[in-house]
Parts: C-alpha cells; sequence; structure tokens
C-alpha cells in the first residue's frame, strides 16, 4: 500500500526525526520500535483487508467517523488513527493518540 502523510510532522516521526507535536516522543524507543514495525505491515499489505488479517494490530473502523485505527505495538498504549481512500490502497495517516484517552 501507499503510505501518505496528513501533515510533515508526523512524516517526520515516521522517518525518525521529531518535530513539533511528536518531539515527545524522542525517548520513547519502544514507541517508534513499534511504530516502525506498523508502518512497515501497512507498506507491505496488498490492501486494507490485508491490514485487517494481521491480528496484532488490532484494526478497526472508528464509529461516527470516517477513520480506522492499528495498535502501534501490542504492549503500548497508542494507535495510529488513518483515513483510508475509496481504492482502498492509499491510507492517509491523521495522528498518534493514546487509546482511550489514558495518560
Amino acid at each position: 500500500m501507499i503510505i501518505c502523510f496528513s501533515d510533515d510532522e508526523l512524516e517526520a516521526l515516521v522517518n525518525h526525526r521529531y518535530i513539533g507535536k511528536y518531539k515527545a516522543y524522542r525517548s520513547n524507543t519502544k514507541l517508534i520500535r513499534n511504530l516502525d514495525k506498523v508502518i512497515r505491515f501497512i507498506g507491505q499489505a496488498v490492501n486494507i483487508n490485508g491490514v485487517a488479517a494481521i491480528t496484532s494490530l488490532n484494526y478497526e473502523r472508528l464509529t461516527n467517523c470516517p477513520y480506522s485505527s492499528v495498535t502501534v505495538g501490542y504492549d503500548t498504549k497508542y494507535r495510529l488513527i488513518f483515513q483510508e481512500h475509496e481504492d482502498q490502497v492509499t491510507l492517509i495517516l491523521i495522528e498518534l493518540s493514546e487509546h482511550y484517552g489514558d495518560h
């Protein structure tokens, strides 16, 4: 799948450059390592069904909004929120957020 980014800061985070709102994640090596795996899995998938088939990602469509999400690592509380295009080939990554608002 082709991965597009909603903003430059998120793209920088995926490329291990920590700027803007993602600067705080610089020292969270477990999160960054897990994010690398998730991005690799999404990139290797042929379509969104391929992402959903990877059970460790816990893919889910979010209710009442056009977004979906996957878990960023089984041992972290973060989820990657993204938007699927109609052709289900390109994802737009929206934000990295703490699941259920846990802090």
